[in-house]
């Protein structure tokens, strides 16, 4: 597979906007009675669609331990040269933006009303699938922004050639053999998943299947660029023009309120539509990390900690914290502490 040529990304002049680059990070609290309210009566009304992943309306998808807070903070500690971040929410707002003026300053939130201008028949939506199909339409987004979920967080200082080149993006993954997307492979794909929730307490979202369909979509065939969970680098007029001349693409996929077997991604599909234009430079993931309150072992756990204090991580994701012991859960924050301080 050909790549895109190692022309570095420019920001010489940082004023204009072509050399801006904006943060993309969604969240939601669920503890928010309301909120709570809105996604029970969703569900309900959703209660008999078949397509629906078994985990995609589980408490802990919405449950927010903490994360945001450190992302918001890794940004602006690691990438200062971020213009703006978008915090795209579901009418709400974090408390600690009140008590972080400085952090407040450079945070815009963006009510997912914004985003669905004109497809208003879409919210409310509880799915994050659903919302990454939208967030080019953020007013006044940067032509080149970096996606986040609200528990990625940067953990050793970073540059615009991490993310961008002149004219493409950087990709952090490894090449894989497309998985099966029949009707048979989903179902067996429906059990696994029902399987780790009762049996292993795990949330599993078939995210192999996700990246397949949206890899077949760019035109992939037989591989996939499979990305961990890292930040991703997205040029805005990529999914602007793909679903200009697809809108009924759009229109299926953000139907749904909860996650759904059927759907893909809109932010992967971006990266293989790079590809595809050889305009990606693919690298490895071996700077990136994930800690996961559901799957932790404590000696390969105390080792990832290791690893972030002797800085030889840049991408951390933290999943499920809230399932850390609380012993566990004050390790990681005071790292994250020490890190950002």
């Amino acid at each position: 597979m050909s790549h895109a040529s190692h022309h570095a990304y420019s920001t010489s002049d940082p004023s204009s906007e072509r050399a801006s680059i904006d943060a993309v990070v969604t969240w939601v609290d669920g503890s928010d009675p309301e909120h709570q309210r809105k996604r029970l009566r969703a569900l309900h009304q959703d209660a008999d669609d078949e397509k629906l992943l078994e985990t995609s309306a589980d408490p802990t998808r919405f449950q927010d331990s903490g994360e945001l807070e450190y992302c918001l903070r890794s940004i602006r500690r690691f990438a200062p040269w971020i213009r703006t971040i978008h915090l795209v929410t579901d009418d709400q707002q974090p408390d600690f933006l009140q008590e972080d003026e400085d952090l407040r300053k450079q945070v815009r939130i963006v009510d997912h009303t914004e985003i669905f201008r004109s497809y208003e028949w879409a919210l409310p939506t509880f799915n994050s699938r659903t919302i990454e199909t939208a967030l080019w339409r953020i007013p006044g987004l940067a032509p080149r922004f970096i996606y986040f979920n609200d528990d990625f967080m940067l953990v050793q200082e970073t540059d615009p050639n991490d993310f961008f080149t002149e004219d493409g993006v950087v990709l952090r993954g490894t090449w894989t053999s497309m998985v099966g997307t029949s009707l048979l492979s989903a179902q067996v794909n429906r059990l696994m998943n029902l399987a780790a929730k009762h049996i292993l307490g795990i949330t599993r979202s078939m995210n192999h299947l996700l990246q397949t369909r949206s890899a077949q979509l760019a035109g992939f065939e037989d591989q996939y660029f499979h990305v961990p969970h890292v930040p991703h680098p997205v040029q805005r007029d990529t999914v602007a023009r793909f679903f200009d001349t697809r809108e009924d693409l759009f229109e299926e996929n953000i139907q749904y309120p909860f996650r759904s077997t059927e759907q893909f991604s809109a932010i992967y599909l971006a990266h293989h539509l790079e590809i595809k234009r050889n305009r990606a430079i693919l690298k490895s993931d071996d700077d990136a990390l994930m800690i996961n309150g559901e799957m932790s072992v404590p000696g390969l756990f105390r080792r990832k900690l290791r690893r972030i204090e002797q800085g030889n991580v840049t991408f951390l994701c933290v999943q499920a914290l809230e399932k850390f012991s609380a012993a566990s859960r004050a390790d990681i924050q005071s790292t994250l502490d020490a890190v950002l301080r």
